[in-house]
């Protein structure tokens, strides 16, 4: 990908695209990317550490994006950024369907772009393009979460008008976590 090069971009909704859409994130995702959502959902085993299975299940998970759109209410949905016919960005969308919230909302569960992509502005575009589409769909507010490793990734977001809302933590609880080895709290009755 040329600077010059311009990205457009869509909702994808084309299965021929599945592989090549599996493979942009498997091979553009690091562990620093792993944030409490694959943590709870079936991405990622521990902090830092994806699960064996990461393969298949992002498969799944683009597979069930590809088949949702606006037209049907569907909770998921991918956006690609095209250059020359090629994918060099993908942006998993989930939308609340449950519409218990003070203003309705959708989740930035992915960006991903591939590295020749990075620093031409697409991922600003495309982060804009879904914003403006979701607005049009009359969505108020956009939700992502990053990885607490991953600080290019805050920058970016922060740069993009995102802020911090709140600080996810997790304590593991099982017998073997340094957490239950140090005593504090070790008398419970």
């Amino acid at each position: 990908m040329t600077k010059q090069s311009v990205a457009s971009f869509s909702w994808c909704h084309d299965a021929a695209q599945e592989d090549a859409l599996c493979k942009l994130y498997l091979d553009n995702v690091s562990p620093d990317y792993i944030s409490h959502s694959e943590l709870q959902g079936e991405r990622a085993e521990s902090p830092g550490n994806w699960r064996a299975d990461l393969p298949e299940v992002i498969r799944g998970e683009i597979r069930a994006a590809l088949s949702h759109d606006w037209a049907h209410g569907d909770s998921s949905l991918l956006a690609v950024a095209t250059v020359d016919g090629a994918i060099v960005g993908m942006a998993l969308v989930s939308i609340d369907t449950r519409q218990r919230a003070a203003k309705s909302f959708a989740a930035l569960d992915d960006l991903v772009l591939h590295p020749d992509a990075r620093g031409s502005g697409t991922g600003t575009a495309l982060v804009e393009w879904v914003a403006g589409e979701l607005r049009s769909h009359g969505i108020a507010r956009l939700f992502l979460e990053c990885g607490a490793h991953n600080l290019n990734a805050q920058q970016f977001f922060k740069g993009r008008g995102f802020q911090q809302v709140s600080v996810v933590m997790l304590r593991e609880l099982n017998e073997d976590s340094e957490d239950s080895k140090d005593g504090e709290g070790a008398n419970h009755g």
